[in-house]
């Protein structure tokens, strides 16, 4: 009998006596002293101290679902709430503990620990009277996650179930200053999750990398694919409330620095942003941020006007995207200066416009005043007199 399965008899003896619990419980435990002493086991040994040890825990978690299984009879539970477990898992114990009544062989089988309490679990909900022999044997070789997905499809949502995920889905943004980010979660109720998900997968399977580069995580492309939506929203509202602001502050020093609500942006961002957005400035004195000048168009309205009506689509070569199109500066204005000539003025959708420089490898090269005057060229791959002929010298 080993110390572990010997500690398992003694506890369970001394419980049957009515002895306190406490007494059955070493003292003074100093878990790195284990740890060191189990430094100098073998490899196998160790395997077989966590095998072991499972098991274990396996029979004492029975042993609770058992005296929980009483307690439920007695309805004795709810009088008696368990702070330390959380309401999902205190739901899970007493659904496990009913079913294990009626399941002799699957609970036979977790006692041997043939079965982990992540397989047990979700086969409660799986086996029947009728298949508890067959799943004894079946459940200790399939997978977790597999005996989940089975558990899923056996269950049934009623209209309750179907009402209670109604009320709790919910979206949380928050801002942190110290990244940058802005950051958010969702949880939306089976069908509506299911349609956001399939959209932002589809979004993110149509944007295709350009020619020469690899496809980037599947992470940035939701993420894109959600910047898209919200920006084809804020288009398609003529108030223009949701056009981006930049902040320009410049302090007692003459140093300026550069917001977006709050959030401090890099040059080569506000360079993507200027033709689209307004720009504040502001001046820190003693007393504060004061503003000195009421928000100003990045572009002349008439220069803005006439871009959007020579470019309908995006004008990065092969790209027909007609929808939130963006103004984009052929030659970047973080090095050459801003410009409000229109043959250095391209309408780019916004996908292109996150590879296009300054924050991008690529650049648009030429006159964007010619329909064909255009063409797309890596950094690494611009010819010497490029430079020299689509901007002057930083």
């Amino acid at each position: 009998m080993g110390v572990i399965e010997h500690t398992f008899v003694r506890a369970t003896e001394t419980l049957e006596a009515g002895e306190p619990a406490s007494e059955a419980r070493p003292e003074g435990f100093d878990f790195r002293a284990r740890v060191d002493a189990l430094r100098c086991q073998s490899t196998t040994a160790l395997r077989r101290v966590v095998a072991e040890a499972r098991r274990e825990q396996q029979r004492w978690h029975l042993e609770e679902l058992a005296a929980i299984r009483v307690l439920d009879d007695r309805h004795a539970l709810d009088t008696l709430p368990d702070a330390a477990v959380s309401a999902r898992t205190a739901k899970t114990d007493r659904e496990v503990a009913r079913a294990l009544e009626s399941l002799p062989a699957v609970s036979a089988a977790a006692h041997d620990g043939a079965l982990s309490w992540d397989q047990l679990a979700p086969l409660t909900l799986v086996a029947t009277p009728a298949t508890d022999a067959e799943w004894a044997k079946r459940g200790p070789n399939v997978a977790p996650v597999d005996l989940q997905r089975m558990a899923r499809t056996v269950q049934k949502v009623t209209a309750a179930d179907a009402e209670a995920r109604r009320r709790a889905r919910s979206v949380f943004t928050w801002r942190e200053s110290e990244t940058g980010m802005a950051c958010g979660r969702w949880a939306l109720p089976d069908v509506d999750g299911v349609l956001v998900d399939k959209v932002l997968d589809h979004m993110a399977e149509r944007m295709r990398p350009a020619k020469g580069l690899a496809w980037d995580s599947l992470g940035h492309r939701k993420a894109d694919a959600l910047v898209e939506l919200a920006r084809t929203y804020a288009d398609a509202d003529r108030t223009g409330r949701f056009r981006i602001e930049i902040v320009q502050i410049t302090d007692q020093r003459g140093a300026t620095t550069t917001e977006v609500e709050g959030l401090p942006v890099a040059p080569e961002t506000v360079a993507a942003l200027r033709p689209d957005t307004k720009v504040r400035e502001a001046v820190m004195d003693s007393t504060g941020t004061r503003t000195t000048r009421r928000p100003r168009s990045a572009l002349p309205t008439d220069v803005e006007r006439h871009v959007r009506r020579r470019d309908r689509y995006c004008r990065v070569p092969g790209c027909e995207a007609t929808r939130g199109i963006q103004i984009h500066h052929t030659n970047p204005i973080c090095i050459h200066g801003d410009s409000h000539d229109p043959r250095e003025l391209a309408g780019v959708c916004p996908h292109h416009h996150q590879i296009l420089e300054p924050h991008g490898p690529y650049r648009l090269v030429g006159n964007a005043e010619d329909p064909d005057g255009l063409r797309l060229v890596h950094r690494d791959d611009r010819a010497p007199d490029d430079q020299a002929r689509d901007g002057p010298a930083p």
